[in-house]
C-alpha cells in the first residue's frame, strides 16, 4: 500500500508538471507574435510618414489672411494730433502722420478719414493749401457702418522742426566711450512737430455751434441720406427738415426704424453747426418717444 500511493502522488506531480511545462512553452510563442505585429504597424508607420515627406507640406504654405480692420470708437476725442488735410471732387479728409490707437481699433497712417462738414471745416477748407496741409487737430471721432468720420472743433498749422546740424567731436570715435542712448533707440527719435507761428497772421476764429436738447420728430431717408423732420408731438406739425451726420446713434435709430413698417418718432439731443449755408446735427443721444395712443401721429 505504500507503494502504490508513492507512485500515485509522483504521477500527480508529473502531471502537474506537465501543464506547467504547456504553459511556459506558450509564453514565448505569445511574445513573438506580439512582437510581430508591433514590428509591422511600427514598419506601416515609417513608410506613411517616408511618403508624407515626399508631399507638399500645407502648414508650410503660406496662406494669405485678410486682415480685419477695427474703427476706432465712436466718440473717441482727438486732442492735438498731427496729420494730413487733402480735398477730392469737394470732400476734405484727414490722414494721421502715425499710428492711433483707442485700445481697440486702430487709424493707420495710410488710411484718409473723411471730414464731416461743420463750421470748423468751412473755416479750415478757405485756408489750407496743397504746399501747406499739415495740421494739428481737435474734434472727435464717430464712427458709421464700420467706417470712420472725423468731427472737427479746432485746427492749427503745423511744421517740422529742423534737425540740429550734427557736430563731430573728436571724441565721437571713442570705442571706449560709453553711449548712453542706442543706436536703435536714436533711430526712433524723429524731429517733433510744431505750431508754424508764421502762418497765424492772426488768430483763427471758428464759427460756435449750437445744441439742442429734447426735440421731437421722425428719422427719414432719402437718396441724400437720413434727415431728421421735428414736430410737436401731438400737433403733427413739420417746422424743420435737417441733414443727419454720420455717426453710431444714427446707424442704431436707422436699423431700428428699418425694421418696423410704422413711422417711429424719436427724442433727441444733437450738435447743431453749419457749413456752406447749411444747417447739419450730429446726434448725440436718441430715445424712442411713445404718444400712447392718445395723440395723433
Amino acid at each position: 500500500m505504500k507503494k502504490t500511493e508513492i507512485r500515485n502522488s509522483i504521477r500527480r506531480r508529473q502531471g502537474c508538471g506537465g501543464q506547467e511545462l504547456e504553459i511556459f512553452m506558450w509564453i514565448p510563442t505569445f511574445v513573438g507574435m506580439t512582437l510581430l505585429i508591433l514590428n509591422s504597424i511600427c514598419l506601416a508607420k515609417s513608410n506613411w510618414i517616408e511618403k508624407q515627406g515626399n508631399l507638399p507640406q500645407k502648414q508650410n504654405i503660406p496662406q494669405k489672411t485678410k486682415s480685419k480692420i477695427i474703427p476706432v470708437r465712436d466718440g473717441f476725442i482727438l486732442d492735438g494730433v498731427d496729420g494730413k488735410i487733402t480735398e477730392v471732387n469737394e470732400q476734405w479728409y484727414f490722414t494721421v502722420f502715425e499710428p492711433l490707437m483707442d485700445g481697440k481699433g486702430v487709424l493707420n497712417p495710410q488710411t484718409p478719414v473723411e471730414i464731416l462738414p461743420s463750421s470748423t471745416l468751412e473755416k479750415l477748407s478757405s485756408v489750407v493749401s496743397a504746399e501747406k496741409n499739415s495740421y494739428r487737430i481737435w474734434g472727435k471721432f464717430t464712427k458709421f457702418e464700420n467706417k470712420n468720420y472725423v468731427y472737427l472743433s479746432y485746427f492749427l498749422p503745423v511744421a517740422p522742426a529742423e534737425e540740429p546740424a550734427q557736430q563731430l567731436d573728436e571724441d565721437s570715435n571713442d570705442v571706449n566711450e560709453t553711449k548712453i542712448i542706442p543706436e536703435d533707440a536714436l533711430l526712433l527719435l524723429k524731429p517733433k512737430r510744431i505750431i508754424s507761428l508764421a502762418e497765424l497772421k492772426k488768430p483763427i476764429e471758428t464759427g460756435a455751434d449750437g445744441v439742442i436738447i429734447d426735440r421731437t420728430g421722425f428719422l427719414e431717408k432719402t437718396k441724400d441720406g437720413f434727415y431728421f423732420g421735428f414736430d410737436e408731438m401731438g400737433r403733427n406739425i413739420n417746422l424743420l427738415h435737417l441733414p443727419l451726420l454720420q455717426c453710431e446713434e444714427l446707424e442704431r435709430i436707422a436699423k431700428e426704424q428699418k425694421d418696423t413698417v410704422m413711422p417711429l418718432r424719436y427724442n433727441i439731443s444733437a450738435i447743431v453747426t453749419r457749413y456752406k449755408g447749411r444747417n447739419y446735427l450730429l446726434l448725440q443721444r436718441a430715445a424712442r418717444a411713445y404718444n400712447y395712443g392718445n395723440l395723433v401721429k
